[in-house]
């Protein structure tokens, strides 16, 4: 689905795939970043155990992996909400990483709505799954469950 899905109309769409990014890559930077955001950093923390990782440098962390949800979502979730509503992150129910991603792989995610719940007062509570697939493999890097609380905003 790549059509706009008006916010009181997504319970009609469950089941279906709101959306699928575009591929994305996680370079050095991003993960230097990171760790630095994270107070992963050599100037903040020992990372000695990091450092002796059997999978090597460029393995990516499964933190950053999930903190890349924001993003996609903001970039690509046709859900249109107008201007007076506004979305809430209300919780992950079940997170996995199912599988290591490395410096340079690229990635999307695939986007479905599992359940729409209304909540009174002009809420909505939309649960999404949601599978980061990386390119050219059959396990995705990762699955999480996350919930988004739709609130009225300001007039």
């Amino acid at each position: 689905m790549t059509n706009a899905v008006a916010l009181e109309k997504a319970s009609e769409h469950i089941g279906e795939t709101l959306f699928t990014s575009q591929w994305i890559n996680v370079d050095r930077e991003h993960l230097a970043q990171f760790g630095w955001s994270t107070y992963l950093d050599p100037d903040y923390t020992d990372l000695t155990v990091s450092k002796n990782n059997p999978l090597g440098p460029d393995l990516i962390d499964g933190f950053l992996l999930l903190s890349l949800l924001t993003s996609i979502h903001f970039n690509h979730n046709p859900i249109t909400a107008g201007e007076t509503l506004y979305g809430l992150n209300y919780g992950l129910d079940r997170v996995r990483f199912t599988a290591p991603v490395f410096v340079g792989q690229r990635l999307r995610l695939v986007c479905t709505i599992e359940e729409v719940q209304d909540k009174g007062a002009g809420q909505l509570l939309i649960t999404t799954s949601n599978t980061l697939e990386v390119e050219g493999q059959n396990k995705p890097a990762m699955v999480a469950t996350w919930l988004s609380l739709f609130i009225p905003g300001e007039q």
